[in-house]
């Protein structure tokens, strides 16, 4: 039931602020911890653990249930989305971030639009270079 939110394609219109100055206001005002900072700029943070849950794999059909923002808080998009892992055919911070996590797990990713939809953005909910925002839970890997 999930839309083609997360299929690669990169509207130009720049933000007011940097990106990364938009994602660190963002962390700071939510007071917000993140787990980790990777070196393309995702932000993962984990907000439910699940010590004993499987490790998620590249090539797994992963499924997890997502809801999508602008760090604005405006939702784009939610629903419960299946995937191959590191299959290249979901935006790049989703495939990224999700990877971090383990089968029942939850966690909210931040990433820069070079991650998401980058200088174009996607359809009319998502404008060119805008950071986005997803909480994530993995429900299953097969």
């Amino acid at each position: 039931m999930a839309s083609s939110t997360f299929l690669s394609c990169s509207k130009d219109s720049g933000p007011k602020l940097p990106e990364e100055e938009q994602i660190n206001n963002y962390i700071t005002e939510k007071k917000l911890v993140v787990t980790e900072t990777t070196s393309s700029g995702l932000r993962f943070i984990l907000t439910t653990a699940n010590a004993s849950g499987a490790v998620l794999k590249t090539g797994q059909n992963v499924t997890v249930k997502y809801a999508g923002k602008l760090l604005s808080g405006k939702q784009f998009d939610a629903g419960t989305f299946d995937f191959v892992l590191g299959s290249g055919r979901v935006i790049k911070g989703f495939d990224e971030g999700i990877a971090k996590l383990k089968v029942g797990e939850k966690g909210t990713l931040i990433f820069p639009s070079t991650l998401g939809y980058g200088l174009q953005g996607a359809g009319g909910d998502i404008p060119g270079s805008t950071p986005l925002l997803f909480d994530i839970e993995v429900i299953s890997a097969k």
